[in-house]
Formats: structure tokens, sequence, C-alpha cells
């Protein structure tokens, strides 16, 4: 698919399947939250931009640095868990993050859905 509309689709669709893939590894984390010695995992998306074959660049000196490559796609974060059987799942941060995911995807497919609206538009389907 040629032109502005048909090359959107390949990085949303990119960025549609790391957000289910994360909420997956939230829920994962969500279900241990009792499991003794569970260790919480979450994805990156600069490593999920990588395995696509592209890369963030800071083009602006006070933007954020990109993170550096080689990392893997599933991360072990932190260390184990203070609590007595050492999990390491924050029941509390997990449901903010598993959201804020929730909300990403949303906005994405709303954006996905905003594109094939112009795109039946523009070859005259109709509503």
């Amino acid at each position: 698919m040629g032109g502005i509309l048909g090359e959107a689709f390949g990085p949303l669709e990119t960025q549609l399947h790391f957000r289910v893939a994360r909420q997956s590894a939230l829920a994962a984390n969500l279900a241990n939250a009792d499991t003794p010695g569970y260790r919480r995992v979450d994805l990156r998306f600069d490593d999920a931009l990588a395995a696509a074959g592209a890369r963030l660049e800071q083009r602006h000196p006070r933007h954020l640095a990109a993170g550096e490559g080689g990392m893997p796609y599933r991360l072990e974060v932190g260390p184990r868990g203070t609590r007595p059987d050492r999990n390491g799942v924050d029941l509390d941060h997990e449901l903010v993050l598993a959201k804020r995911n929730a909300g990403e995807f949303q906005d994405l497919a709303g954006v996905l859905a905003r594109i094939v609206a112009l795109r039946r538009a523009a070859i005259g389907s109709g509503q």
C-alpha cells in the first residue's frame, strides 16, 4: 500500500501487537502477586522497535536520549522483592501500568479506525 495512509498500517500493527503482549506480561504479574519468589516481568517498547528494524533517535539536545540496544525483549525488572516471601510485585504499581497500557491500546485502535475511515472516504465507499 502506497501513500501516507498505507505506510501507517505497519507501525500501528507493531504497536498494537506490543500493547497486547505487554498486557499479557502485566496480567501475569498481577496473577502472581502472591507467588513466593516471583519476579515481575515487563516489555520495553524500544526493544519492540528494534525487533521491527526501527530505532529511536535523539533529534534535539533537550529530548531524552534513546536507550541502548541489546536489551532482551522480555525483562526482569529490579531485584527480588523485599517482602518476606521475596515477591517483587507491587499490586498498585502493576494496576496503574495495566490501565495505562490499555489506554494506549485504545488510542492506537482509534487512530487505526480513523485511518480506515479516511481510506473509505477517499475511495468513495460511503460511511
